[in-house]
């Protein structure tokens, strides 16, 4: 626990992160000792962190902003659309990589061709704002910490959202027909890889559950629930029941399985189950009205 003192002697306690960024697990974050971890987002004023050289902390709790300083003759590359502000002396940079191996890879990776580089060249120290571009957690992945250094973790196309650090963002083909058209990840998925202490950032919606599986231990995961996995972890698939169920049970015919030794980092709503459900809202709300529904995503 960490405690801030206000005006009139009033003490505020807020809770600390515990996951992803500190390898201590408070045991009350895991009460039925399960082995499932809840990332818990820090409050405003919590520590910062610092890597690569840049001071960094996550601010809210859901649609998070990332906050990073700069240091001077130094960048940040992120995402296009990420930007929310920054220092008035920095400047904004992009890069094509449409025409070439790795702008082949990040499409299929499910990013943009279009990599953002927001630069310092003045001669103090700046700093930016960046937040995803859909509502969603900030989920920090520190390689050498929650993956392993030189390693490579799979995740759902489109979740890198910035980086501190030399991270490389890529694809993975799933030559399994059952698993690419069944296990919620498709033929291409995303692949970020790194070397120790540096960081990839990804987006997530809801409530963001980690958990490492030993040796040959599965886990059953709704498949639009698994946000990302180590490489060495086996993807499965498994059917959810009988007709009956898997026409009316709301999860499909199948389900995810994901067998260790890794880490699997679980989100409780996705932006397509989001959009769906809003999809569905709106068009409620427009023929009660007597319109007609019209919504674009």
């Amino acid at each position: 626990l960490k405690s801030a003192r206000f005006s009139m002697d009033e003490e505020i306690i807020v809770e600390a992160e515990t996951v992803p960024l500190t390898a201590d697990q408070d045991s009350s974050v895991d009460p039925l000792l399960s082995g499932f971890e809840w990332y818990k987002p820090p409050p405003t004023f919590e520590k910062t962190h610092v890597t690569s050289g840049h001071n960094w902390n996550i601010t809210g709790h859901d649609m998070q902003v990332l906050t990073a300083t700069v240091p001077s003759g130094a960048h940040i590359e992120t995402e296009v659309g990420s930007f929310v502000y920054m220092h008035p002396g920095m400047t904004t940079e992009i890069e094509c990589t449409l025409f070439g191996e790795e702008g082949c890879s990040r499409i299929c990776g499910g990013e943009s061709c279009v990599k953002m580089f927001l630069k310092n060249d003045t001669g103090g120290e700046g700093y930016v704002g960046l937040t995803p571009n859909y509502p969603a957690k900030i989920i920090p992945i520190k390689f050498g910490v929650n993956a392993d250094a030189g390693s490579s973790i799979i995740a759902q196309p489109g979740s890198y959202m910035t980086q501190l650090g030399d991270i490389t963002v890529g694809h993975d083909f799933d030559l399994s027909l059952k698993t690419c058209c069944c296990a919620g990840f498709g033929l291409c998925r995303q692949k970020l890889s790194g070397p120790e202490g540096s960081i990839a950032f990804v987006s997530a919606g809801g409530t963001v559950v980690f958990k490492e599986l030993k040796e040959e231990e599965k886990i059953v995961v709704s498949t639009r629930s698994v946000l990302a996995h180590d490489e060495s972890m086996t993807l499965g698939i498994t059917p959810n029941g009988k007709l009956c169920t898997c026409l009316c049970g709301g999860e499909g015919c199948f389900s995810t399985t994901l067998e260790g030794p890794g880490k699997v980092w679980m989100q409780s709503l996705n932006f397509s189950k989001f959009r769906e459900n809003i999809q569905v809202t709106v068009s409620e709300e427009e023929m009660q009205r007597g319109g007609a529904p019209n919504v674009s995503w």
